[in-house]
Protein backbone atom coordinates (compact mmCIF):
# COMPACT_ATOMS: atom_id res chain seq x y z
CA UNK A 1 0.00 0.00 0.00
CA UNK A 2 2.80 2.43 0.89
CA UNK A 3 4.62 1.56 -2.34
CA UNK A 4 1.45 2.28 -4.32
CA UNK A 5 1.02 5.64 -2.61
CA UNK A 6 4.67 6.47 -3.21
CA UNK A 7 4.48 5.59 -6.90
CA UNK A 8 1.24 7.58 -7.26
CA UNK A 9 2.90 10.58 -5.62
CA UNK A 10 5.92 10.28 -7.88
CA UNK A 11 3.67 10.06 -10.95
CA UNK A 12 1.76 13.17 -9.87
CA UNK A 13 5.00 15.03 -9.19
CA UNK A 14 6.40 13.97 -12.56
CA UNK A 15 3.25 15.15 -14.31
CA UNK A 16 3.08 18.63 -12.79
CA UNK A 17 6.72 19.30 -11.87
CA UNK A 18 8.65 18.38 -15.00
CA UNK A 19 11.10 21.27 -15.19
CA UNK A 20 12.59 24.29 -13.44
CA UNK A 21 9.87 26.51 -14.90
CA UNK A 22 7.30 24.30 -13.17
CA UNK A 23 9.10 24.93 -9.89
CA UNK A 24 9.02 28.66 -10.65
CA UNK A 25 5.29 28.44 -11.35
CA UNK A 26 4.73 26.64 -8.05
CA UNK A 27 6.70 29.28 -6.14
CA UNK A 28 4.67 32.07 -7.76
CA UNK A 29 1.42 30.33 -6.80
CA UNK A 30 2.64 29.93 -3.22
CA UNK A 31 3.60 33.61 -3.19
CA UNK A 32 0.15 34.61 -4.45
CA UNK A 33 -1.55 32.53 -1.75
CA UNK A 34 0.68 34.13 0.91
CA UNK A 35 -0.27 37.59 -0.39
CA UNK A 36 -3.97 36.68 -0.27
CA UNK A 37 -3.67 35.44 3.32
CA UNK A 38 -1.71 38.56 4.29
CA UNK A 39 -4.36 40.69 2.59
CA UNK A 40 -7.03 39.11 4.83
CA UNK A 41 -4.96 39.29 8.01
CA UNK A 42 -3.98 42.93 7.46
CA UNK A 43 -7.60 43.94 6.85
CA UNK A 44 -7.81 44.85 3.17
CA UNK A 45 -4.32 46.20 2.49
CA UNK A 46 -4.29 47.78 -0.97
CA UNK A 47 -0.53 47.27 -1.63
CA UNK A 48 -0.91 43.55 -0.91
CA UNK A 49 -3.91 43.26 -3.21
CA UNK A 50 -2.13 45.06 -6.06
CA UNK A 51 0.96 42.92 -5.48
CA UNK A 52 -1.15 39.77 -5.82
CA UNK A 53 -2.58 41.12 -9.09
CA UNK A 54 0.93 41.71 -10.47
CA UNK A 55 1.98 38.24 -9.32
CA UNK A 56 -0.98 36.62 -11.12
CA UNK A 57 -0.01 38.50 -14.31
CA UNK A 58 3.52 37.13 -13.85
CA UNK A 59 2.05 33.62 -13.50
CA UNK A 60 0.14 34.13 -16.75
CA UNK A 61 3.35 35.17 -18.50
CA UNK A 62 5.21 32.13 -17.15
CA UNK A 63 2.41 29.87 -18.41
CA UNK A 64 2.70 31.29 -21.91
CA UNK A 65 6.52 31.16 -22.00
CA UNK A 66 6.50 27.56 -20.76
CA UNK A 67 4.03 26.45 -23.43
CA UNK A 68 5.92 28.41 -26.09
CA UNK A 69 9.15 26.66 -25.12
CA UNK A 70 7.40 23.28 -25.20
CA UNK A 71 5.99 24.04 -28.64
CA UNK A 72 2.47 23.28 -27.42
CA UNK A 73 0.45 25.09 -30.08
CA UNK A 74 -2.88 23.78 -28.76
CA UNK A 75 -2.60 25.64 -25.45
CA UNK A 76 -0.04 28.34 -26.29
CA UNK A 77 -2.51 30.71 -27.96
CA UNK A 78 -5.01 30.18 -25.14
CA UNK A 79 -2.33 31.04 -22.57
CA UNK A 80 -1.32 34.16 -24.51
CA UNK A 81 -4.90 35.44 -24.63
CA UNK A 82 -5.29 34.80 -20.90
CA UNK A 83 -2.05 36.72 -20.29
CA UNK A 84 -3.40 39.72 -22.24
CA UNK A 85 -6.64 39.49 -20.24
CA UNK A 86 -4.72 39.47 -16.95
CA UNK A 87 -2.59 42.44 -18.00
CA UNK A 88 -5.83 44.34 -18.61
CA UNK A 89 -7.07 43.17 -15.22
CA UNK A 90 -3.93 44.34 -13.45
CA UNK A 91 -4.11 47.76 -15.13
CA UNK A 92 -7.81 47.82 -14.20
CA UNK A 93 -6.89 47.14 -10.57
CA UNK A 94 -4.55 50.14 -10.53
CA UNK A 95 -7.25 52.27 -12.18
CA UNK A 96 -9.86 51.19 -9.66
CA UNK A 97 -7.43 52.01 -6.86
CA UNK A 98 -7.06 55.54 -8.24
CA UNK A 99 -3.30 55.20 -8.73
CA UNK A 100 -3.52 55.81 -12.49
CA UNK A 101 -6.32 57.43 -14.47
CA UNK A 102 -8.10 57.40 -17.83
CA UNK A 103 -11.19 59.30 -16.70
CA UNK A 104 -11.86 60.98 -13.32
CA UNK A 105 -14.26 58.13 -12.42
CA UNK A 106 -12.43 54.97 -11.19
CA UNK A 107 -15.48 52.78 -11.77
CA UNK A 108 -15.68 53.76 -15.46
CA UNK A 109 -11.93 53.16 -15.81
CA UNK A 110 -12.34 49.71 -14.33
CA UNK A 111 -15.27 48.83 -16.58
CA UNK A 112 -13.25 49.86 -19.65
CA UNK A 113 -10.13 47.82 -18.86
CA UNK A 114 -11.89 44.78 -17.45
CA UNK A 115 -14.27 44.85 -20.42
CA UNK A 116 -11.27 44.65 -22.79
CA UNK A 117 -9.87 41.85 -20.64
CA UNK A 118 -13.11 39.87 -20.93
CA UNK A 119 -12.95 40.16 -24.70
CA UNK A 120 -9.57 38.40 -24.52
CA UNK A 121 -11.12 35.76 -22.25
CA UNK A 122 -13.93 35.25 -24.78
CA UNK A 123 -11.38 34.83 -27.57
CA UNK A 124 -9.58 32.21 -25.49
CA UNK A 125 -12.79 30.31 -24.71
CA UNK A 126 -14.44 30.68 -28.12
CA UNK A 127 -14.08 27.05 -29.20
CA UNK A 128 -17.32 25.07 -28.67
CA UNK A 129 -19.00 28.03 -26.98
CA UNK A 130 -22.38 29.72 -27.46
CA UNK A 131 -22.89 32.11 -30.39
CA UNK A 132 -19.59 31.14 -32.01
CA UNK A 133 -20.21 27.49 -32.88
CA UNK A 134 -20.91 26.57 -36.50
CA UNK A 135 -23.28 23.78 -37.48
CA UNK A 136 -20.52 21.82 -39.17
CA UNK A 137 -18.48 21.73 -35.95
CA UNK A 138 -18.44 18.66 -33.72
CA UNK A 139 -21.85 18.17 -32.09
CA UNK A 140 -23.74 20.24 -34.63
CA UNK A 141 -27.16 21.72 -33.98
CA UNK A 142 -27.72 20.03 -30.59
CA UNK A 143 -24.51 21.51 -29.23
CA UNK A 144 -25.46 24.97 -30.52
CA UNK A 145 -28.86 24.70 -28.83
CA UNK A 146 -27.33 23.56 -25.54
CA UNK A 147 -24.77 26.35 -25.51
CA UNK A 148 -27.35 29.00 -26.40
CA UNK A 149 -29.64 27.81 -23.61
CA UNK A 150 -26.76 28.07 -21.11
CA UNK A 151 -25.98 31.60 -22.32
CA UNK A 152 -29.63 32.75 -22.23
CA UNK A 153 -30.16 31.36 -18.72
CA UNK A 154 -27.00 33.10 -17.49
CA UNK A 155 -28.05 36.44 -19.03
CA UNK A 156 -31.58 36.19 -17.56
CA UNK A 157 -30.11 35.48 -14.12
CA UNK A 158 -27.72 38.43 -14.29
CA UNK A 159 -30.51 40.73 -15.50
CA UNK A 160 -32.65 39.73 -12.54
CA UNK A 161 -29.77 40.19 -10.09
CA UNK A 162 -28.97 43.57 -11.65
CA UNK A 163 -32.55 44.83 -11.47
CA UNK A 164 -33.22 43.75 -7.88
CA UNK A 165 -29.83 44.47 -6.28
CA UNK A 166 -27.82 46.94 -8.38
CA UNK A 167 -29.96 49.21 -10.59
CA UNK A 168 -30.04 52.81 -9.37
CA UNK A 169 -32.16 55.29 -11.36
CA UNK A 170 -30.23 58.19 -9.83
CA UNK A 171 -27.05 56.84 -11.47
CA UNK A 172 -28.69 55.81 -14.73
CA UNK A 173 -25.72 56.14 -17.11
CA UNK A 174 -23.34 54.30 -14.79
CA UNK A 175 -26.03 51.67 -14.18
CA UNK A 176 -26.42 51.06 -17.92
CA UNK A 177 -22.64 50.79 -18.29
CA UNK A 178 -22.50 48.33 -15.41
CA UNK A 179 -25.31 46.28 -16.98
CA UNK A 180 -23.44 46.05 -20.29
CA UNK A 181 -20.30 44.99 -18.48
CA UNK A 182 -22.29 42.46 -16.45
CA UNK A 183 -23.71 40.87 -19.62
CA UNK A 184 -20.20 40.64 -21.05
CA UNK A 185 -18.89 39.04 -17.85
CA UNK A 186 -21.75 36.55 -17.59
CA UNK A 187 -21.19 35.65 -21.27
CA UNK A 188 -17.63 34.71 -20.35
CA UNK A 189 -19.00 32.62 -17.47
CA UNK A 190 -21.44 30.92 -19.88
CA UNK A 191 -18.56 30.15 -22.26
CA UNK A 192 -16.71 28.58 -19.32
CA UNK A 193 -19.76 26.53 -18.27
CA UNK A 194 -20.08 25.08 -21.77
CA UNK A 195 -16.63 23.54 -21.27
CA UNK A 196 -18.01 21.36 -18.46
CA UNK A 197 -19.42 18.86 -20.96
CA UNK A 198 -16.25 18.93 -23.06
CA UNK A 199 -13.46 16.38 -22.86
CA UNK A 200 -11.19 18.43 -20.62
CA UNK A 201 -9.72 17.28 -17.32
CA UNK A 202 -11.84 17.68 -14.20
CA UNK A 203 -9.30 20.01 -12.47
CA UNK A 204 -9.36 22.31 -15.50
CA UNK A 205 -13.16 22.41 -15.66
CA UNK A 206 -13.48 23.11 -11.93
CA UNK A 207 -10.83 25.86 -12.05
CA UNK A 208 -12.42 27.47 -15.11
CA UNK A 209 -16.03 27.55 -13.91
CA UNK A 210 -15.24 28.36 -10.27
CA UNK A 211 -12.72 31.01 -11.30
CA UNK A 212 -15.17 32.94 -13.48
CA UNK A 213 -17.97 32.53 -10.93
CA UNK A 214 -15.76 34.10 -8.24
CA UNK A 215 -14.82 36.86 -10.69
CA UNK A 216 -18.52 37.58 -11.30
CA UNK A 217 -19.27 37.52 -7.58
CA UNK A 218 -16.46 39.97 -6.77
CA UNK A 219 -17.77 42.40 -9.41
CA UNK A 220 -21.29 42.08 -8.01
CA UNK A 221 -19.94 43.02 -4.57
CA UNK A 222 -18.39 46.17 -6.07
CA UNK A 223 -21.62 47.03 -7.93
CA UNK A 224 -23.76 46.55 -4.82
CA UNK A 225 -21.41 48.78 -2.84
CA UNK A 226 -21.32 51.50 -5.52
CA UNK A 227 -24.98 51.57 -6.59
CA UNK A 228 -27.04 50.30 -3.66
CA UNK A 229 -25.35 50.47 -0.27
CA UNK A 230 -22.17 52.55 0.19
CA UNK A 231 -21.91 51.21 3.74
CA UNK A 232 -21.74 47.65 2.46
CA UNK A 233 -18.38 46.26 3.61
CA UNK A 234 -17.26 44.56 0.42
CA UNK A 235 -13.56 45.50 0.27
CA UNK A 236 -11.83 42.43 1.70
CA UNK A 237 -14.33 40.05 0.14
CA UNK A 238 -13.85 41.68 -3.27
CA UNK A 239 -10.09 41.22 -3.06
CA UNK A 240 -10.28 37.62 -1.89
CA UNK A 241 -12.85 36.42 -4.44
CA UNK A 242 -11.21 38.34 -7.28
CA UNK A 243 -7.66 37.16 -6.57
CA UNK A 244 -8.66 33.51 -6.10
CA UNK A 245 -10.86 33.65 -9.19
CA UNK A 246 -8.10 35.09 -11.37
CA UNK A 247 -5.58 32.60 -9.95
CA UNK A 248 -7.83 29.66 -10.84
CA UNK A 249 -8.44 31.01 -14.34
CA UNK A 250 -4.73 31.54 -14.97
CA UNK A 251 -3.94 28.00 -13.87
CA UNK A 252 -6.13 26.51 -16.60
CA UNK A 253 -3.52 26.64 -19.43
CA UNK A 254 -1.16 24.63 -17.22
CA UNK A 255 -3.86 22.17 -16.11
CA UNK A 256 -5.10 21.70 -19.66
CA UNK A 257 -1.68 21.20 -21.22
CA UNK A 258 -0.63 18.61 -18.64
CA UNK A 259 -3.82 16.62 -19.06
CA UNK A 260 -3.59 16.51 -22.88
Amino acid sequence: MQDERKSAGEAMSGKYLKSSIDILRLLIVIGILILIVAFVVMDNSQPLFLSSSIAIALLALVNYLALHREGNSEWKTYALLLFFAMVCGTIGDFLMAGIIYITPEPLINGILLFGIGHVFYLMGLRNRSPLLLRKRDSGGTKLIARNLIIWIVCVVIVLAIFYFTVFNSAMLILSIGALGYGILLVTVLAFAITKWASKFSLPLRIALVLGFFLFLFSDWLIAYHEFTDPAFLSGAYVGITYAIGQLLIQLTPFLGSRAS
